[in-house]
């Protein structure tokens, strides 16, 4: 798993994005699925710019992994505020503009979820499987 460390500002969903997009060419993935994967490691972090507070190191953790059978992207933050707190069961019923990322990650991605640490920090993943 590679892991990148940015900044907890919105600059940070570009540089996740463009770094993330240039890992997958470097591991052979290109095209749709790479496009994909860049496209949610800038939207969860942007969530994360948003909707939590950054990590006791004062960034965000952007880690991602490629292997046979897909790809999976997490960022971790240092923990969420009342918007997005629990996104992941009220994401059909959100209207707002809180969640409008997740559903496009939840679009992208298999599958997804949040992870709560005892830390506090919070890990909102993804995953895709390798699609012939």
């Amino acid at each position: 798993m590679s892991t990148l460390w940015v900044e907890h500002a919105s600059s940070s969903a570009a540089i996740a994005r463009r770094s993330v997009l240039a890992a997958f060419g470097d591991a052979g993935v290109t095209g749709e699925p790479a496009l994909d994967a860049a496209l949610i490691a800038s939207e969860l972090v942007g969530n994360a710019v948003r909707h939590a507070a950054p990590l006791p190191c004062g960034q965000l953790a952007v880690s991602w992994s490629v292997d046979d059978e897909g790809y999976q992207i997490s960022v971790t933050d240092g923990g969420t505020d009342s918007c997005a707190a629990d996104i992941s069961a009220r994401l059909p019923d959100c209207q707002d503009t809180c969640g409008r990322g997740l559903r496009i990650v939840a679009e992208l991605a298999d599958t997804w979820g949040v992870a709560a640490e005892d830390s506090g920090a919070t890990t909102v993943w993804a995953r895709a499987r390798k699609h012939d």
